[in-house]
Parts: structure tokens; sequence; C-alpha cells
């Protein structure tokens, strides 16, 4: 009897281990590229944009995104990451895919020769809401997302 409530321990926690990893891997970016990154520095001729997730305790922590740009995969992120894309001046597309998990809707946004835009990703309603784009309250949270979150790039799937 205690053998199979041992086993039927250990299979809800390596089923709740699964849900919390996900499906989708994070691979990183170089550390040098990461650290010019940071600098927010702005791009002659491009738009500069940076998606950076937020930290999550229990809601959502497990999850990986994938930011989508224009149909474009720009990184796979776990809380704390950001990933980059430089863009031509216009409108643009960006959404992401949970795993698990389904796709968000797309939040446009209008991008300007020598701009630099953060986008925020995280759970709504105070953890407890939909991971989801949008954009940040204020630039300082933003920067301050980006400076203390590792850099991520499209996972191979």
């Amino acid at each position: 009897m205690k053998s199979s409530i041992t086993r039927m321990h250990t299979a809800y926690a390596a089923l709740i281990l699964t849900a919390l990893t996900g499906c989708a891997s994070v691979s990183y970016g170089d550390k040098n590229v990461e650290a010019n990154l940071k600098t927010l520095a702005p791009v002659v001729g491009k738009a500069s944009l940076y998606v950076c997730r937020e930290p999550a305790v229990w809601v959502g922590a497990g999850a990986r995104s994938t930011v989508i740009v224009d149909d474009k995969p720009i990184g796979t992120l776990k809380p704390n990451n950001f990933a980059h894309v430089l863009l031509e001046p216009g409108e643009h597309g960006v959404k992401v895919k949970n795993s698990p998990g389904g796709e968000s809707g797309i939040l446009n946004v209008t991008a300007k020769a020598g701009e630099v835009q953060i986008i925020w990703l995280g759970i709504t309603g105070g953890g407890f809401g939909t991971l989801t784009v949008d954009f940040f309250s204020n630039r300082i949270e933003a920067e301050q997302c980006v400076k203390k979150a590792e850099y991520a790039v499209p996972s191979a799937q």
C-alpha cells in the first residue's frame, strides 16, 4: 500500500513539473550582445523593439512564451528574460505563443526610426489573469525590466 502511494505521489510530482516547465525551451544570446542591448541605444534608421517578461512567482512562472513580431519569432522567454528585434519604421504586430497554452491577441505598435520601444510581457490581474503583451505603464519600469533580465533568442524547435 505504501509503495503505491509513493508511486502516485511521484507521478503527480512529475505531472506538475511537466506542466510548470512547459514544452518550449529558452535559448540565450551572446553576453556581449546582451550588454550592448542593455544600453538601450537607438539605431539610426531603424526602430529598436524590446519585449521584456517580468518576474513571476506561481501563476505562469513555468510557462515559456515565444514572442512573435510580424509572424517571425524573436525569442522564447521565461520570467526575467527579454527579446529584441530591429524593425523598419511603420506598423508591426506583436503577439505571444505560450507553452503550455495558446496565443495572445496582436498588439499593434507603430515603430519610428531611431526610437526604442519596450513592450511588457506578463500576467494581467495581479498574477491571476492571462499571459499577454502590452505597453509598460512608464519608461522607468520598462528600462529596469530589460536591465535586470537575460537576453533570449529564438529557440530551435
